[in-house]
């Protein structure tokens, strides 16, 4: 194979592609499998002429923007595929896709027939057509405002699908995702998932995980181009080592470099996308309102029913008994149609299409703003869940920290130097500067860049390597000219079980083999048996000089909250001549095992390295005590460094009886509870559980502070964590936190450090990195939930009273209070314009003074059964009133003008009843506004929300001009100003009742449970959730989803396609 490559690299005649799809046929998986794409590229002429027929370059990638634009016109661009949100249309017609509805349409085109037979076209139509406009604006309001909150979830997804990636355009660029074009050379490392398709053109120990795109859970081992052609392997090899880079799947371990060869649906993963179309699945908090809903809806059926049935009754005795006319008459079927009518549309309020609506919109209005406080919010569950957050297990870099590394403190040349003194390179020898600064620039892969205006640093990449850069840059040395291809032979990348990073390179003074290493100052410490002294010459390091080093430099620095980083250094002397060259030093260091290359350094220096703590992190901390919010502080740094930044930040006090357990090391928390043991759960599943669990809760009381934590060590702490009911949320950055940011409750990736994989195990990103964005977050999941409750106050008020006064008037009056137009408008009022009123109230600090929500809290409290209990008793005592007292006491008769015209003679009576009810539902808006026992002014914060006050400016307008000009499209009468102003007072009662009412204790409401809730699982919700949730009422938002086996299918599919 070898020989074929160089025979036709050597050729003018390569290949040539004239067509994108001629760069798909690479990324067949077959053909990727059986090596007939590797096979391809070479006739293609290799790398190198893969990428001069891309206008590329292996090493300058595109250096023009001319021709990156180009390169987009002819490939494609890389936007993210996404579903295309439903049109306005759609919507309305899924609403009118309800039975009910449906039903009701029907009965209305009866009842227009019925009336235009009765009547003459001139005013027998106007009923049904009345119906027909309320529903039909009911429809479009709901559709309108479904279709702004998807509007602003498509935005919100194209946020999550963008980031930032370096690549190659005559230098080192950073770019969006989005950007990216075929002929870029694009950087990559640990834990990123590749957004498009590539060619490996230069990488190290590369292990990449395919399973998203090919279902094979084993580690696959890649190699650049080049080295295939060097290995002679069989076409039986090629799927295991092969240089293709496919979208979507995951660098487990190395870094290097790809040729882009596809982007956007191009890529592998672009064309599943285009077959997977999935919805967000519902909520816990739409799951525990399920129970809720159902029973309302159970509730409001029978209600209509038996109103159906009274109606009846009395049509019957009509008949029969008083002779009043015929059964078999237009009179009759009217009167039927009209009863059925009014039994639909009880149907239609009381199903409480409002409650999944009022979740959905205060999850938009939430999400939106949360992104403005640096919170990106993946999983819409997250912002309600994080309402119950009792403990958050944190990073300390760039979340407790600034994450902005200066070295302000180093010892070498057995001699410590703080801050300026650093930089008088006069007191450090030339020749320890010179190794030191050597093995930091060979040893990183962070590539910070420099403004020659202003000589100010941006740090891109890891912020510890990018400190250490600068310091060698200011001791003079470039890190650019020191990563040349021919040099490096091989790169150990920094993992969190090793603690440290290995670059073997080929000493160009003496062809040797040099090998540099950085990382924790303990470990590298305890591998190192000389150290560079002050004249650069290399000492023995016995136990006593190490010793010292430990306590003296290393424990001193931490104890400074400096984190240290040890620098060392080995050479390899050539045991023959066959190892002399560059390719055969590349093979033969390839072959040494990683601990011997860990054994007999050489100590260069110890930096220490300065992380400011956040400004706003000591507060914070405060708050999250005050919430009732137990903050853990999970790091990599030794126990001393972690203890004094704890201290720094407020998790630890400082005048404290110190506990056992309060600062931890990550081995002995693993060695005391036992690590992790399977168990089976009550449905039968294997799960992971803490073996030695009354221990973990001995040690979960007091500790507050894990050192030399690992990926796995957290990821025990929050299964034990869970596993004793607490709701808990995580950050992480690194790719090994993956599976602790999925376990916990709530994970949360950092948005500028944070790993590909860490955002999309990650529940919600932090834009900034900072730790106060958490209680932002946890400010607003607090109020999703008060939202919530303070819609289903109200909501649950007017459904009860509603189907009361419906069925009482329909037994005793004969009819109805409120008719089938009327009761459209209040579904109106209580479903659309009440959520959009009350589950946009805006937060208070005052939800972050009380304790958490508890998995096991009612969404129903028993002060809200106060209140519901309350109102619901006024406004039925008032309603009563109207409806059998009122002509007692004022003058209800009807007004001349509408003499002789066809309006029932108690038609200004019920126009009072239907204007004071929608009045006191007005009015029972404000007292719904409070959730807090001991808050007993409805006007509290009263103008935080202009939301709320347009929407009842509204309402009251609507409803004003529906009395007054109404008439006989909706049977009412106009009022005089002193019936409106009754009205109005009304409503102005309800809000002195609802204060007197708070007065009664809340033991007394504490037994009541109306109905019945879903219990909610404390694991994450599964994908396949959604598949067993069926959609309850035409206003709630669309949230079907495959199952997953659907999904798999899918995906064999695609991949039998591709």
């Amino acid at each position: 194979m070898k020989q074929q490559y160089s025979k036709q690299e050597n050729s003018k005649d390569f290949e040539e592609f004239h067509h994108i799809e001629e760069l798909k046929e690479l990324f067949l998986l077959n053909s990727i499998n059986d090596g007939s794409s590797f096979q391809k590229v070479v006739k293609l002429g290799g790398d190198q002429g893969l990428a001069k027929q891309l206008k590329s370059h292996l090493l300058k990638g595109i250096d023009s923007e001319a021709q990156v634009q180009e390169n987009r016109e002819k490939f494609g661009n890389n936007d993210p595929i996404e579903k295309e949100p439903a049109q306005l249309y759609e919507l309305i017609l899924e609403c009118f896709g309800d039975t009910m509805l449906q039903i009701l349409l029907v009965a209305a085109l009866v009842s227009t027939i019925i009336g235009i037979i009765n009547e003459g076209v001139k005013t027998g139509w106007t009923e049904g057509a009345t119906i027909f406009l309320a529903v039909f604006l009911i429809v479009s309001i709901t559709a309108g405002n479904n279709y702004l909150k998807e509007r602003q979830f498509q935005q919100l997804r194209r946020k999550l699908d963008d980031g930032m990636i370096q690549v190659v355009r005559g230098g080192i660029v950073e770019i969006s995702i989005k950007e990216i074009v075929v002929g870029d050379i694009l950087q990559f490392g640990i834990g990123d998932i590749f957004p498009v398709d590539g060619l490996m053109i230069q990488g190290s120990q590369i292990k990449v995980d395919e399973s998203p795109m090919t279902g094979e859970s084993d580690e696959i081992k890649k190699l650049p181009f080049n080295e295939m052609t060097q290995q002679q392997l069989n076409n039986k090899d090629h799927h295991h080592y092969s240089p293709f880079l496919i979208s979507g799947t995951r660098c487990l371990d190395g870094n290097g470099y790809m040729l882009v060869l596809q982007v956007g649906q191009n890529t592998i993963q672009g064309q599943l996308k285009l077959l997977l179309n999935q919805d967000n699945p519902p909520t816990p908090l739409q799951q525990k309102l399920e129970g809720v809903a159902e029973n309302i809806g159970k509730l409001g059926t029978l209600v209509a029913i038996l109103t159906f049935i009274a109606l009846m009754g009395h049509l019957l005795y009509d008949v029969f008994v008083d002779h009043k006319h015929e059964l078999f008459t237009l009179l009759s079927l009217q009167l039927i149609i009209e009863a059925f009518m009014i039994g639909v549309t009880i149907i239609v309020v009381a199903v409480p299409e409002g409650l999944p609506l009022a979740v959905t919109i205060a999850l938009a209005y939430s999400v939106g703003k949360m992104k403005d406080e640096q919170n990106l919010v993946k999983n819409l569950a997250s912002c309600e869940i994080m309402g119950g957050a009792n403990n958050i297990c944190s990073d300390k870099t760039g979340t407790l920290t600034q994450n902005i590394m200066q070295v302000t403190a180093l010892w070498i040349d057995n001699h410590t130097y703080l801050n300026q003194e650093i930089n008088i390179t006069s007191k450090i020898s030339k020749q320890s500067i010179e190794i030191m600064s050597e093995s930091i620039c060979y040893n990183s892969i962070a590539n910070p860049t420099k403004d020659r205006n202003t000589n100010r640093w941006t740090q891109i990449g890891n912020k510890t390597e990018c400190a250490l850069i600068e310091l060698a840059d200011n001791f003079g040395f470039k890190y650019s000219n020191y990563r040349q291809n021919d040099r490096i032979l091989r790169q150990i990348p920094f993992s969190s079980k090793r603690k440290k990073m290995v670059t073997a390179i080929l000493n160009p003074k003496n062809q040797s083999i040099r090998i540099f290493s950085k990382g924790a100052s303990e470990i590298i410490l305890q591998q190192c048996f000389r150290y560079v002294s002050n004249n650069g010459a290399e000492l023995p390091l016995d136990k006593t000089k190490k010793d010292d080093i430990l306590h003296n430099i290393i424990e001193n620095f931490a104890s400074h909250s400096l984190r240290t980083i040890a620098i060392a250094y080995k050479d390899l002397e050539p045991q023959s001549q066959a190892i002399k060259g560059f390719v055969n030093a590349k093979a033969h260091v390839h072959q040494i095992n990683e601990d011997e290359i860990d054994k007999d350094l050489t100590l260069i220096a110890i930096a220490g390295i300065k992380d400011p703590i956040r400004p706003d992190v000591a507060e914070s901390i405060k708050q999250c005590t005050r919430s009732g919010v137990t903050v853990r502080m999970v790091t990599g740094d030794n126990i001393i460094t972690a203890q004094s930044i704890a201290l720094e930040c407020g998790i630890l006090e400082k005048n404290r009886a110190q506990q056992e357990f309060e600062v931890i090391e990550g081995k002995r928390f693993r060695d005391l509870v036992g690590g992790l043991v399977n168990a089976k759960n009550e449905e039968g599943n294997e799960i992971k559980v803490v073996k030695n669990m009354q221990i973990f809760q001995k040690i979960s009381k007091e500790m507050k502070v894990m050192a030399r934590a690992s990926p796995e060590d957290k990821y025990l702490l929050v299964t034990g964590l869970i596993q004793e009911g607490n709701v808990v949320a995580v950050t992480g950055d690194g790719t090994n936190d993956a599976p602790a940011l999925k376990k916990a409750d709530v994970g949360f990736a950092m948005g500028i450090t944070g790993s590909d994989v860490a955002k999309d195990a990650a529940d919600i990103i932090l834009i900034d990195d900072n730790f106060s964005s958490i209680i932002t977050a946890m400010k607003w999941g607090r109020n999703i939930y008060d939202c919530i409750r303070k819609f289903i106050q109200f909501q649950l008020t007017v459904n009860l009273v509603a189907l009361f006064m419906s069925f009482t008037g329909a037994v005793i009056l004969k009819q109805s209070p409120l008719n089938a137009i009327e009761m459209l408008w209040v579904n109106l009022i209580m479903d659309t314009f009440a959520s959009l009123a009350l589950a946009t109230e805006p937060p208070s600090i005052k939800v972050l003074d009380r304790q958490p929500y508890r998995r096991t809290d009612q969404i129903v409290s028993p002060t809200m059964y106060r209140t519901i209990v309350g109102a619901s008793l006024y406004q039925i005592l008032v309603l009563t009133f109207i409806l059998f007292l009122l002509p007692k006491f004022i003058d209800c008769s009807i007004p001349e003008e509408l003499i002789g015209q066809k309006y029932p003679k108690n038609v200004v009576q019920m126009s009072i009843f239907f204007q004071a009810f929608v009045l006191m539902q007005v009015f029972n808006s404000i007292s719904c506004r409070q959730l807090d026992y001991h808050t007993r002014n409805p006007f509290a914060n009263f103008c935080n929300n202009p939301l709320f006050w347009v929407v009842q400016t509204i309402t009251v307008i609507v409803q004003v001009l529906l009395i007054q000009y109404g008439g006989k499209y909706v049977k009412v009468s106009h009022l005089t100003l002193f019936q409106h102003l009754l009205c109005v007072g009304f409503g102005i009662g309800g809000i002195v009742f609802s204060i007197l009412f708070k007065f009664i204790p809340e033991q007394l409401c504490q037994k009541i449970h109306l109905f019945r809730e879903e219990e909610i699982k404390t694991e994450k919700m599964d994908d396949t959730l959604t598949s067993k949730l069926r959609r309850k009422s035409t206003m709630r938002l669309h949230t079907s989803q495959r199952s997953k086996h659907d999904i798999g299918s899918l995906k064999k599919m695609s991949s039998d396609k591709l």
